[in-house]
């Protein structure tokens, strides 16, 4: 039986580089978020119009689902960031006979 082990696709890169990247990108879209959620419900309450107010809550709305999406992505890559720096995983990452 032929096993060969699986190549990362992009060899200038490390993985454990990309993990802890990526999860310090979710992480701060996430909190970029935070802040446009705190903006716009500043907005709303300060808001008179009824039509503006329907366009920011519909804003709101979108802001409100990219939050739950970006914290469930920072978590995900916040796990596996802690695994690929474990000293079990660094050997496999850092590997260079594939």
């Amino acid at each position: 039986m032929n096993n060969k082990k699986p190549e990362f696709a992009f060899p200038d890169q490390s993985v454990i580089n990309l993990v802890t990247e990526l999860h310090t990108y979710f992480r701060d879209l996430h909190s970029y978020y935070k802040i446009a959620h705190g903006s716009l419900v500043n907005q709303l309450k300060l808001e008179p119009d009824a039509a503006k107010t329907q366009d920011l809550q519909e804003q709101l709305h979108i802001v409100n689902k990219k939050l739950e999406y970006f914290h469930i992505l920072n978590n995900a890559i916040s796990t596996a960031d802690v695994i690929v720096h474990t000293e079990t995983m660094i050997p496999e990452f850092n590997s260079t006979d594939n």
